[in-house]
């Protein structure tokens, strides 16, 4: 189970953190390995210790991944193996909230790691500086680290091994979490007008699907318009619109499912569409005992707020 957000004051200034990455063999914690674990000891926001090891994955490496983080099989030959390396590291974090882009990649591959070592169960609070800056920088859907440290104008590093990485984002993380101290800070002021905040909420939901409404139409008739008149671009006065014409492919369902099978890459590929499922279970077409075993493969991950709108007429906007 993964662990929910951590509830540690929002002064990063104060405590000890691990600020945590790893390189690996691939993105299947399941499948791949650890390659290379690198950390970083902060305390009350000043780095006081690192951690560093590579990691013999005891499996072949793939040249798309050496391309990625420049770690080769001569560079492991003499590594040791996860069995020995993490306990070490896990002895060596303690019970610090670890920091991490994309915290759970990272929570993942060391906690099925554990689990494979028979380890006691890791109980480890989270943070996780890419939810945390999708939050700070609400216009950038999934930055990088190169896009943080650029973001937060700190200086470009040749990223892409596990300690670098580490140190990249333990410089930023102080800021980056006193940035959003500051806008959670700007938020809760606006609670003393949070009925004019409602108001105006509701209006822009329903202006919002008004507009993707009309934008939905309006697109159509002009699909339908090159379609038709073969046109590849509509001069406006402003500029143009233009229409871009591409190959379309399906794979057939079973011989597609088999091909990745062997290769490895069936988990990988086909991802539960887990709104699909929701969607199935709140429906009237499962039984009472097919409904109860799509439940039991839930997993609890904490609690996420949504907002629905209702109108006067008792009409809702999700």
């Amino acid at each position: 189970m993964l662990p929910a957000e951590s509830h540690v004051p929002e002064n990063p200034l104060f405590g000890t953190f691990i600020v945590l990455d790893l390189e690996t063999t691939g993105l299947d914690y399941k499948l791949d390995r650890i390659l290379e674990i690198g950390a970083v000891k902060l305390v009350d926001g000043i780095p006081q210790e690192t951690f560093q090891t590579l990691v013999d994955p005891e499996t072949p490496l793939r040249a798309e991944n050496i391309a990625i983080h420049g770690i080769t099989s001569h560079m492991i030959a003499e590594a040791p193996p996860i069995a020995d390396v993490l306990p070490r590291f896990l002895a060596w974090a303690g019970d610090a909230p670890w920091v991490a882009h994309n915290a759970t990649f990272d929570y993942n591959f060391i906690n099925e790691n554990a689990l494979q070592l028979d380890l006691a169960p890791l109980s480890v609070e989270l943070i996780d500086t890419l939810a945390i800056s999708k939050e700070v920088f609400p216009t950038e859907r999934k930055p990088s680290l190169e896009r943080l440290l650029e973001l937060l104008e700190e200086p470009a590093r040749d990223l892409h091994r596990a300690l670098v990485d580490a140190q990249a984002l333990a410089s930023i993380f102080p800021g980056l979490w006193e940035l959003r101290r500051q806008k959670r800070a700007w938020h809760r002021a606006q609670f003393e007008r949070i009925t004019q905040v409602g108001m105006r909420y509701r209006q822009l939901e329903a202006l919002m699907t008004g507009l993707q409404e009309e934008s939905r139409g309006l697109r159509r008739t002009l699909e339908m318009y090159f379609e038709e008149s073969g046109a590849a671009v509509l001069p406006l006065p402003d500029g143009s619109i233009a229409a871009h014409r591409r190959e379309s492919w399906e794979f057939h369902s079973e011989e597609v499912r088999g091909a990745l099978a062997k290769l490895g890459l069936l988990d990988r590929v086909l991802r539960v569409d887990r709104e699909k499922v929701d969607r199935w279970l709140k429906s009237d077409r499962l039984t009472p005992e097919e409904r109860d075993s799509l439940l039991e493969t839930r997993r609890f991950l904490g609690f996420k707020l949504s907002i629905s709108v209702e109108s006067r007429t008792g009409h809702g906007l999700e």
